[in-house]
């Protein structure tokens, strides 16, 4: 998806500057416990579905309409799985821009029996996977927090506070 107009007026005044965005990222899981992932088209890796909050935007709302966006499916959320944030979550678009996100993570079920499928220039593949048969080029942190939802344990996952 193109930048939104939010963060493309920012980027305006702000230029490459690092600016702090909130997102969301859903661990879904079907009733096979299988869990979905994209491919992205920019990377090449496997990831969770996700990306920035709208102005405005409850967050539960924000995971709903991106994962709807990129896999055409309707998904509940259930539980918050983790909220990270810090430096290793800094990162530099190709063209420059610099963000810090602070992610909040869901463990979401799917809603109805729509079958999954890049709905926009995001993804080149989007399909579920068994959670011991995941790819190997799966983002490394998405892989914990896929382990951390199928736990599916009271309390959310935060990274151990630094020394």
């Amino acid at each position: 998806m193109p930048i939104s107009k939010y963060i493309s007026d920012i980027r305006a005044k702000i230029g490459n500057d690092l600016l702090i965005l909130t997102g969301a990222s859903a661990v879904v899981i079907n009733e096979r416990g299988e869990v979905l992932l994209q491919r992205r088209s920019d990377l090449d890796i496997w990831t969770l579905l996700g990306g920035y909050l709208d102005p405005g935007e409850d967050v539960a709302d924000g995971i709903i309409r991106e994962v709807r966006e990129e896999a055409g499916i309707t998904i509940v959320p259930e539980q918050i799985v983790a909220v990270l944030s810090g430096r290793d979550h800094f990162h530099t678009y190709d063209n420059g821009h610099r963000v810090a996100v602070i992610n909040i993570c869901f463990r979401c079920r799917p809603i109805d029996d729509t079958t999954p499928r890049p709905n926009d220039d995001e993804s080149v593949e989007v399909r579920y996977f068994p959670p011991g048969e995941l790819p190997e080029n799966t983002f490394p942190i998405h892989k914990t927090l896929i382990a951390k939802a199928i736990e599916y344990c009271s309390s959310a996952y935060f990274r151990p506070p630094s020394a």
